[in-house]
């Protein structure tokens, strides 16, 4: 089955081949192709949660299922690849970049790597890696939240509805978020994708991970605006 389809339903549009140039601007210099390249959330008013770029001057496009409704899903696909892009665009934004692969294509999701949503992807892939395999199949559920940013989660679930995660990583992430530790985030999150990285190429990284006991903040309203 196709990466973007259901048993229901498919996307209304086709896969084109992704602009290298467009990917310059994301990954860095450009080593592989791919069919699509997808954001997350691009438009905070919009219900679309992934967004396909089409080009160095055209808008990302949401996309969307037959029904009408926005695609939340990429059913039955495979790690492919992970990844750290740095100082992408104007605002020398840290990108985490994901290949999935399904049905003999490829496909580059990236969103800023403290963002929700990769934290949340994040937790996942390692809680797969933990327990499972990263080669195991898998389903990544993405949805917006019902605050004012409207920012997006995720999650990633096995076959039989199976969601995995791992504790560790989760608990860490949430307390270092109620400090409002970022540079800490970011720390971890890049030693979470080396650790992937190195499993997806047989090998495990030597990594000592420090934390330190951040600050408390001065209020439950600071530490509960993440």
């Amino acid at each position: 089955m196709p990466i973007w389809a259901s048993t229901t339903s498919k996307l209304t549009m086709t896969i084109a081949p992704v602009n290298t140039s467009v990917l310059s601007q994301f990954i860095g210099e450009v080593q592989d192709s791919y069919d699509m390249m997808i954001g997350i959330a691009l438009v905070k008013e919009s219900d679309a949660v992934f967004f396909e770029y089409q080009g160095d001057k055209q808008q990302p496009v949401p996309l969307m299922l037959s029904n009408g409704r926005p695609l939340t899903y990429l059913r039955n696909v495979r790690l492919g690849g992970i990844s750290i892009a740095e100082d992408i665009g104007e605002f020398n934004s840290t990108k985490l970049n994901i290949i999935l692969e399904a049905g003999g294509k490829r496909v580059l999701v990236t969103s800023g790597l403290t963002t929700l949503w990769s934290q949340a992807v994040m937790t996942g892939l390692m809680g797969m890696f933990n327990s499972y395999d990263l080669d195991t199949p898998f389903t990544l559920n993405t949805w917006k939240g019902t605050s004012k940013m409207r920012p997006a989660f995720a999650s990633i679930k096995l076959a039989g509805d199976v969601k995995v995660s791992d504790q560790m990583l989760y608990d860490q992430l949430c307390d270092l978020r109620s400090y409002r530790a970022a540079d800490k985030i970011k720390a971890v999150m890049r030693d979470s994708v080396e650790i992937l990285a190195a499993g997806l190429a047989g090998g495990m990284p030597a990594i000592s991970v420090v934390v330190e006991e951040p600050k408390a903040l001065t209020s439950v309203e600071e530490a509960l605006d993440f």
